[in-house]
C-alpha cells in the first residue's frame, strides 16, 4: 500500500520522515512518518499561535461552527475521499475490520453537526454569542491535546471543545491510532484553511519527556487521555499555570429491569445491548463490560444472556471485529476455559461463545456481582439480580471509575436510582443501544467541556 503521510503541520515541512509498516499482508499500511524533534514542535506551537492569533480569535463562534459542522458533515458521505483513506488505511493500523469503520465513522461524527453543537454551547455558556463580545471570557490561546487509544470519537471531541474557544490546538495522535485525527485535521483546512492553520497533528513515542515537555511549554491548557502513570507524568511537565483536564480509564455497565423483559421486545432490547458491547470492539469507556439483569420478568436472565448471544452473533457476521494480538487472544481463552470449568461443575454459569473464534463470548455468571472489569473485545458477563435497587452495591468497588450506565426500565426507576448510582461514581444515564452515542451536550466523565478551559473577567462597580 502508498505510504500515508499521517500528520497536519500547517507551513512546516519536516526535516526527516521514517516509514512505520502496520498490520500484514494482505493488510498492512505504510505510514510516512515526521520525525518529531523540540525545534519542530517549538516551531509549530509558534506558527499555529499566530494563526489563531491573526483569525480564529475573532472570528465569530457561529462561523467557527459552520466549519465544524461542514467538515463533520463530510464524514457522513460514504464516498468522500477522507473516509475512503480512512477505512483502506485503520484497518492495518488500529485493527479495525472495514466494516466497523464504515458503520463507526459517520457515528463519530453525528453529535458534532451544527444542531449538536450549539446545544452544547447553549447548555454550557447560555448565550453562544458571549464568546465573540468585548468582554467576553478568554479561551486559550494554545491547547495541547494529548490522545491515547484508538477511538475516532475522541479525537474529534477534544478538538472541536477547543476550536469553539477559539484555541489554537497542538494533538498529538496515539500509535494506537496516528491516522485519523491527521485526518479530521485536513477536513477542517478543505472547508476553512485560515482556521485549520491553526491546527496541528503529529505523532511521537509516549514518555518521550524532552518532546513532551517541549508539546506543553507553551500551553494556556492541557487535555491528557491515558493511564494514570501517564497523566501524573504529563501533569509534572505542563507549566503550572494551564490549566488541566484529564481523562483516565473508565469502565462502563448496563442493567435491564423486569419491567423491560417482555418477551416481544426482547430482540430489540438484545439488539441494543449488541451494539453497545460491540462497536469499536469494546475499546471505549462507554461500552458495558457487565449487564446486570432482573430476575422477576416474562424473561428470565438466563434467556436475556442467550438473546444477547444471538445478537452478538448477528452484529459479528455484519461487522466482523477486528484483529487481536496473541495475548489478546490467549486472555479470551483462559476467561472461557475458566467458565467453561465452573459451567461443567454446575456452579451457575452459561457460556456462550462465537463458533471457531474469540470473535464475540457472552458469560451468564450468577457469582459475578462485583462489577469487574471485561478483557475487552466482545466480551460481557450477564449477572442476574433480585433487584435493581442493589446495582450501587454492585458497582461501588469501582467507584473512582465508573462513567456510563445503561438502563433499560422505566423512567421512575431510572429517577429512582440516580442519586444511588450518582453517589456510587456514575456520571452518565442513558438508554441500553445508546451507550455508544453519546451527545455533544455530554459532560464527560461528569464535567463541564468547554468551562474549565475558560477564563472569565468580572468587572464591578
Amino acid at each position: 500500500m502508498e505510504a500515508v503521510g499521517p500528520y497536519h503541520l500547517p507551513g512546516l515541512q519536516p526535516q526527516a520522515f521514517a516509514d512505520a509498516t502496520f498490520g500484514e499482508p494482505p493488510q498492512e499500511a505504510c505510514l510516512r512518518l515526521p520525525v518529531v524533534t523540540e525545534a519542530l514542535l517549538q516551531e509549530t506551537a509558534t506558527g499555529i499561535v499566530a494563526a489563531r492569533d491573526a483569525y480564529l480569535a475573532d472570528l465569530p463562534v457561529d462561523r467557527v461552527v459552520d466549519v465544524i459542522d461542514d467538515a463533520a458533515g463530510r464524514w457522513l458521505d460514504p464516498s468522500y475521499h477522507l473516509r475512503r483513506k480512512a477505512v483502506e488505511t485503520l484497518p492495518a493500523v488500529t485493527g479495525y475490520s472495514p466494516a466497523m469503520l464504515e458503520r463507526g465513522l459517520p457515528e463519530t461524527m453525528r453529535p458534532f453537526r451544527r444542531d449538536g453543537l450549539l446545544d452544547l454551547l447553549r447548555s454550557e455558556l447560555g448565550d453562544p454569542s458571549v464568546l465573540d463580545g468585548a468582554g467576553r471570557p478568554s479561551g486559550p490561546r494554545l491547547t495541547t491535546i494529548v490522545l491515547a487509544g484508538n477511538v475516532p470519537a475522541v479525537a474529534v471531541e477534544s478538538l472541536v471543545h477547543a476550536l469553539l474557544l477559539k484555541s489554537a490546538c497542538l494533538l498529538k495522535a496515539s500509535s494506537r491510532d496516528p491516522v485519523f485525527p491527521a485526518l479530521f485535521a485536513q477536513s477542517l483546512a478543505e472547508v476553512d484553511p485560515e482556521l485549520a492553520a491553526a491546527v496541528a497533528v503529529a505523532w511521537w513515542k509516549g514518555g518521550t519527556a524532552d518532546l513532551d515537555r517541549a508539546a506543553l511549554a507553551g500551553a494556556d491548557a492541557v487535555i491528557a487521555y491515558g493511564g494514570s502513570d501517564a497523566i501524573d507524568a504529563l501533569r509534572g511537565l505542563a507549566p503550572s499555570s494551564a490549566r488541566f483536564v484529564d481523562y483516565g480509564p473508565r469502565i462502563s455497565f448496563a442493567a435491564v429491569g423486569r419491567d423491560a423483559l417482555a418477551r416481544g421486545k426482547l430482540d430489540e432490547l438484545a439488539a441494543g445491548a449488541a451494539l453497545d458491547v460491540s462497536l469499536f470492539d469494546q475499546q471505549g469507556c462507554v461500552a458495558p463490560h457487565a449487564i446486570y439483569v432482573e430476575r422477576g420478568g416474562e424473561t428470565a436472565p438466563l434467556e436475556f444472556a442467550r438473546a444477547l448471544a444471538g445478537a452478538m452473533r448477528d452484529f459479528e457476521r455484519s461487522y466482523p471485529r477486528g484483529r487481536l494480538t496473541a495475548e489478546e487472544a490467549a486472555r479470551i481463552q483462559q476467561l472461557r476455559g475458566a467458565w467453561q470449568m465452573r459451567q461443567a461443575a454446575g456452579q451457575g454459569v452459561a457460556l456462550f461463545e462465537s463458533e471457531g473464534s474469540t470473535a464475540w463470548t457472552v458469560a451468564y455468571d450468577e457469582a459475578a456481582f462485583e462489577l469487574r472489569p471485561s478483557c475487552l473485545n466482545r466480551v460481557v458477563t450477564v449477572v442476574p439480580v433480585d433487584d435493581l435497587a442493589r446495582l450501587p452495591e454492585a458497582v461501588a468497588r469501582m467507584g473512582p471509575l465508573l462513567q456510563s450506565s445503561g438502563l433499560a426500565t422505566s423512567q421512575d426507576r431510572v429517577r429512582s436510582l440516580a442519586p444511588a448510582l450518582a453517589r456510587a461514581g456514575v456520571t452518565r444515564l442513558c438508554p441500553i443501544g445508546r451507550m455508544q452515542f453519546p451527545p455533544a451536550t455530554w459532560r464527560h466523565d461528569g464535567r463541564h467541556n468547554l468551562l474549565p478551559l475558560l477564563r472569565w473577567l468580572d468587572v464591578e462597580g
